[in-house]
């Protein structure tokens, strides 16, 4: 018998991508609205902290009059959360008040793990640990497979957290590109300049 304390995760991947996963597989989720599947997005880009309600409200419907936004904004939620209960997905949204972020207690993504292990490896290369450094710069470098959520490439919002997630892999890899010099490692070194997904890499 399942611990009702402990529910049954979900996985997210955004590198490449949007697509949910549970038991490994993926999940079709069925998007109750285009806005819905956005706020869920908006929230993937933030899932490393709260964001307010009027800040959701200005990325979904910017300049609408705050009345009718607040509306949009109950009704775009609640699709946002039939969508995955639809698919017999647990909630993946808590609130604080009037501020919103994934629920890590039953969903877990990517682009979270990515930022926390590159910055993890980040601070163990300034501090001189460089084994330390390694070992979160690697797993790091593996899950950044392809762009960030590539399907939205006009929203400003996801545009700029795309910037900033590639320009950290950059730095990952010229990191790794030190290590493996270090190491006399040209076999590694060869590795990384083959991949492909961010050619600046090789003028760096």
């Amino acid at each position: 018998m399942k611990n009702s304390n402990h529910p049954e995760k979900i996985f997210v991947r955004t590198f490449g991508g949007l697509t949910v996963y549970r038991h490994h597989s993926p999940v079709v989720v069925s998007w109750e609205s285009q806005k819905a599947r956005m706020l869920f997005c908006y929230l993937l880009v933030t899932s490393d902290q709260w964001v307010h309600r009027d800040q959701l409200i200005e990325l979904l419907w910017p300049g609408c009059e705050h009345e009718s936004a607040s509306r949009n904004f109950k009704t775009t939620l609640s699709r946002l959360r039939k969508s995955f209960s639809g698919a017999g997905n647990p909630n993946p949204v808590i609130a604080q008040g009037d501020a919103y972020r994934l629920n890590f207690a039953v969903a877990s993504c990517d682009c979270e793990i990515f930022r926390a292990h590159a910055v993890a490896g980040i601070k163990h290369m300034t501090r001189g640990d460089v084994k330390g450094a390694r070992e979160h710069l690697e797993k790091a470098q593996e899950l950044y497979v392809s762009e960030f959520l590539p399907e939205e490439p006009s929203d400003p919002f996801i545009a700029e957290a795309r910037r900033e997630m590639a320009g950290l892999f950059t730095t990952i890899l010229n990191y790794l590109q030190q290590i493996y010099a270090a190491e006399e490692r040209p076999d590694l070194i060869e590795a990384l300049r083959s991949i492909v997904h961010f050619p600046s890499f090789h003028n760096a």
